[in-house]
C-alpha cells in the first residue's frame, strides 16, 4: 500500500513539473501569435478585420495592453472609425484596455482623428454601457483595475453628477435637501445590470492594488454609494 502511494506521489509531482514549462510554452506561443497579428494588421492597415475570435486588431492590442500597436494604429489608418466599434458583449476598446496606459494610448488616438470634437467622442465612449450594463469606468473596477479610474472617470457623466450632488450637499439647507433626491438618480445611475453600483464595485475589489483610493473617494464623495 506505502509502494502504491509512493507511486502516485511521485507522478504527481512529475506531471506538476512538466506542466509549469507546458503552461509558459502555451503562453510564449500566444504571445508570439498575437504578436504576429497585430503586425499584420500594422503592415495592411486593415484594422476591422475580426480574427477567430471576433476581436478587431485595435480590440486585440487593448487587451494586451500593446500600446506600440494602437499608436501604430492610429499613424495607418485612413480614420478613426475603427476605435469606435464595438465588439463582443457591447464593449469598446476602453472596456477592455488593460492599463491606464492603454487608456492613455486609445485616447491619443481618438484625439487625433477628432482633434474638434475628441471630448464628445471620449464621454459617449466613457458612457457607453456593454451587455452587463457597465461603462468602462465599471469594467475596469470590477477587473480591479484601479489605475485606470483616476484617468477615465472624469470623463463620464457619473463623475459630473456626483461632483454636482456634492457641491450642493455642502451648502447645506435647503439646497442639501433638494440634493438628496439627486442623490437618489445618481445612485440608479452608478449600477451595472446586477444592480451593484460602482462603488460597491470598488469594495469588493479592495484588495486590488491602488483600489483603496478609488473607494476612499467614494466615501468622500458619494458615501450613499
Amino acid at each position: 500500500m506505502k509502494n502504491i502511494l509512493f507511486i502516485l506521489v511521485v507522478c504527481l509531482m512529475v506531471s506538476v513539473v512538466n506542466a509549469a514549462p507546458n503552461a509558459d510554452a502555451r503562453q510564449e506561443r500566444r504571445q508570439q501569435l498575437v504578436h504576429e497579428y497585430l503586425t499584420r494588421a500594422i503592415s495592411s492597415a486593415d484594422l476591422n478585420k475580426e480574427n477567430e475570435f471576433g476581436d478587431t486588431p485595435v480590440f486585440t492590442a487593448a487587451q494586451n495592453g500593446d500600446v506600440n500597436s494602437i499608436l501604430k494604429f492610429g499613424q495607418r489608418a485612413a480614420s478613426g472609425s475603427f476605435l469606435l466599434r464595438t465588439g463582443k458583449n457591447g464593449n469598446n476598446v476602453f472596456h477592455v484596455a488593460r492599463n491606464a496606459q492603454t487608456f492613455q494610448a486609445l485616447a491619443r488616438v481618438l484625439r487625433k482623428f477628432y482633434p474638434s470634437d475628441y471630448k464628445i467622442k471620449i464621454r459617449q465612449m466613457m458612457n457607453q454601457r456593454n451587455q452587463q450594463g457597465e461603462t468602462p469606468v465599471q469594467a475596469q473596477i470590477n477587473y480591479g483595475r484601479a489605475d485606470t479610474f483616476r484617468i477615465a472617470f472624469p470623463y463620464t457623466e457619473l463623475y459630473e453628477k456626483i461632483m454636482t450632488v456634492k457641491s450642493k450637499m455642502d451648502k447645506g439647507g435647503l439646497v442639501a435637501e433638494v440634493a438628496k433626491t439627486e442623490a437618489a438618480a445618481v445612485l440608479e445611475m452608478s449600477k451595472d445590470f446586477s444592480g451593484r453600483t460602482i462603488a460597491q464595485a470598488a469594495r469588493d475589489n479592495a484588495s486590488a492594488p491602488g483600489m483603496d483610493k478609488v473607494v476612499a473617494f467614494f466615501n468622500e464623495n458619494a458615501s450613499y454609494l
